[in-house]
């Protein structure tokens, strides 16, 4: 399931409001295009569960941006 719908415009907005560093653009991209969180994991070479807690704070700054 898509947690994230964004247009290439709005992930540009999302990324410089935000300040994400290259790990977390690379995140949130990797969520914009729906990939499993296993292989999210292994490509930014930490655990599911680390992985789970990136996902949290990713969506908690993005709703302080948006609401």
């Amino acid at each position: 399931m898509k947690c994230f719908n964004f247009t290439k415009t709005e992930f540009e907005y999302i990324c410089e409001e935000c300040m994400l560093n290259e790990e977390y653009k690379k995140l949130l991209e990797m969520e914009i295009k729906d990939y499993l969180r296993p292989k999210m994991a292994d490509e930014l070479g930490v655990s599911t569960d680390t992985l789970d807690k990136m996902i949290a704070k990713l969506k908690k700054k993005i709703k302080k941006i948006l609401w």
